[in-house]
């Protein structure tokens, strides 16, 4: 029986010990839990600081590149004022094979016939802005800008520069 007695009371001291050591376990793991939840409420701040920051930062970086922009923008006026000089470069013979000779390659009745310096001849004396006109606006049978609306102003005028200077003209 005194077995017995010890073998009873050593479970009630270990089911006393097990429920001691469950309920530590319990608030270990509540205070860890809790632990966790302030470190992650401190890494959400710390996150959100952080993302403030980055956020001030690209918009000081933004801030800068408009900035850095403008003199660009500058710059970029006066490269816009300087197309018409660089207008004047357009090559007319480039612009009268691929879009006039089919014309003014001398197969078309009523066209005047590049290097044909009768036909040119009446048209010349007309001046160099009358001929620009007339190519631009159309005129009689040819309509405006050849029929190719695409080309720009300059390009008709280099055309009509070209075709004129080889049939007798000194534009």
């Amino acid at each position: 029986m005194n077995k017995l007695l010890i073998a009873v009371m050593m479970m009630a001291g270990l089911t006393a010990c097990s429920q001691e050591a469950k309920q530590e376990t319990q608030e270990t793991a509540q205070a860890v839990a809790s632990e966790v939840k302030t470190e992650a409420a401190s890494a959400a701040d710390a996150t959100a600081s952080a993302a403030q920051e980055a956020a001030a930062k690209v918009e000081a970086a933004a801030s800068k590149a408009e900035e850095a922009a403008k003199p660009e923008e500058k710059a970029e006026a006066p490269a816009a004022e300087a197309k018409p000089a660089e207008s004047a470069k357009v090559d007319g013979k480039a612009v009268f094979e691929a879009n006039c000779k089919a014309c003014h390659g001398g197969l078309i009745p009523g066209a005047p016939a590049v290097g044909k310096k009768e036909d040119w001849a009446p048209r010349i004396k007309q001046g160099k802005d009358t001929l620009h006109k007339h190519a631009l606006e159309g005129f009689n049978s040819m309509p405006a800008k050849g029929g190719n609306g695409s080309l720009s102003d300059d390009e008709v005028k280099a055309a009509v520069d070209y075709m004129a200077n080889e049939s007798g003209a000194k534009f």
